[in-house]
């Protein structure tokens, strides 16, 4: 699989390389092996690879792919909020997120698209059947990149409650007052260690932080809760397997993965990307029986 870093990419030597997933680390991505079962199955001439680039190297890096022939690229930790300030346009809902994961590249002006608040509803409701709009949520690790996102697309849902956990909660206290304004959700923010009284509280725990919460902060979990990790890897996460262990439905983020990245093809193309060929690519690359 193709990787590049800031050096590289100035001595790029495969002209097929023309879509790129960046972030930092990057090389866990499975968003490539996705992406090039599609490109190769429609006879696309062109190849989608990794970048890795340091959150100080982020503006250099749009630089130079604004002076080369790169279709568009993904966005994936850190960069999803400092990305906004370095595009030509945002998508309207882009801007409402304040996140960009999806770029697009057209004669050296870059336009930005988020495609990850679609992709965790549509990869929720298909994980568990259910109406997220219907829900009471806890979205924990609020105050990054995705959590953040995830927080605004979520209020724009009207779901019934929203408790945004994070454990700096200055950092989400300002978020949960303007979601709340402009929301129908009663949304709150709480600290780290409030969890196992939110619980109490909602129907689905969404987790959005790299570290996730520890063992203990889940005593309060039930069989009734469905718990989804945005974080997805080879193996199921510690948080869906202590979630399993007590009974209640739990996914990772691989299917969020999925749908997003099926949304950001059809930007890129504009025509309906092979959804069952991405789906068999990217559980296969995990290492994963296919679901759905």
């Amino acid at each position: 699989m193709i990787s590049l870093t800031l050096q590289t990419l100035f001595e790029r030597k495969d002209p097929d390389l023309r879509l790129l997933v960046i972030g930092d680390p990057v090389d866990h991505s499975l968003s490539p092996p996705m992406h090039n079962a599609a490109l190769e199955f429609l006879h696309l001439p062109c190849r989608y690879g990794r970048l890795r680039v340091s959150p100080e190297d982020l503006r250099e890096a749009f630089h130079l792919l604004r002076q080369q022939d790169f279709i568009g690229w993904n966005l994936t930790l850190p960069h999803k909020l400092a990305a906004v300030d370095l595009l030509d346009e945002l998508d309207p809902l882009a801007r409402r997120l304040c996140a960009v994961n999806t770029v697009v590249h057209k004669s050296g002006r870059i336009f930005g698209f988020n495609t990850d608040g679609k992709g965790l509803v549509t990869g929720i409701e298909e994980a568990f059947g259910c109406a997220v709009p219907s829900v009471r949520i806890a979205l924990l690790g609020a105050g990054g990149g995705a959590g953040h996102a995830a927080a605004r697309y979520l209020a724009e849902l009207n779901v019934p409650s929203l408790v945004l956990l994070n454990r700096t909660r200055a950092k989400v206290e300002r978020l949960a007052s303007e979601l709340a304004d402009r929301s129908q959700s009663q949304v709150r923010a709480e600290p780290w260690e409030m969890l196992p009284k939110v619980c109490h509280e909602v129907d689905l725990i969404v987790n959005a932080s790299t570290v996730g919460p520890a063992p203990e902060a889940l005593a309060m979990l039930e069989e009734r809760h469905l718990v989804f990790d945005m974080v997805y890897g080879p193996q199921e996460t510690p948080l869906v397997h202590l979630a399993r262990k007590k009974g209640a439905k739990s996914a990772d983020g691989l299917l969020m993965l999925l749908h997003q990245g099926l949304l950001a093809f059809e930007i890129w193309f504009g025509k309906p990307a092979p959804a069952e060929l991405m789906r068999r690519a990217l559980f296969a690359a995990a290492g994963r029986a296919v679901s759905g």
